[in-house]
């Protein structure tokens, strides 16, 4: 019995080069992949006095285990996030909702965002993106 080529087998046997392949032929150097953390990051200051969930970490950003970026950033900046109890969805268990205390705790965060992006060399938060996310927590914000 004859095994009949497939298309992909059919690229792969050929003599074209393809993209994947050639080298690439500009100078200019591939940026960097934004880390994780500072995604998860972003995602926390964007949400605004709304707050996030370990689940919404998950779901938006592709990152498991929500709780930890939220304690680290408590450790390092020594602020502390308010947590609300939620109940599930379906009524079974609960679950923890973050958010920031205050908006000076927000300004810790944003500081902490930037700094990171120019030592590990990636993009960091531009001055219209900082004013969008300050736009979300008021001046009298105060979430405790």
């Amino acid at each position: 019995m004859e095994k009949k080529n497939r298309p992909v087998q059919q690229a792969a046997n050929s003599d074209i080069r393809t993209s994947d392949i050639t080298p690439t032929t500009s100078p200019v150097q591939v940026p960097k992949r934004t880390p994780k953390k500072h995604r998860a990051r972003v995602y926390m200051l964007r949400t605004g006095v709304e707050g996030w969930t370990e689940n919404d970490i998950l779901r938006y950003c592709r990152l498991s285990s929500g709780r930890n970026y939220a304690s680290e950033l408590e450790r390092q900046l020594d602020i502390q996030l308010e947590r609300i109890d939620e109940k599930n969805p379906d009524g079974i268990g609960a679950h923890l909702r973050y958010r920031f205390a205050s908006r000076g705790d927000v300004l810790k965060v944003i500081q902490h965002v930037n700094h990171l992006a120019a030592i590990n060399e990636h993009k960091g938060l531009s001055t219209q993106e900082i004013s969008d996310i300050l736009n979300l927590y008021p001046d009298a914000f105060n979430a405790a």
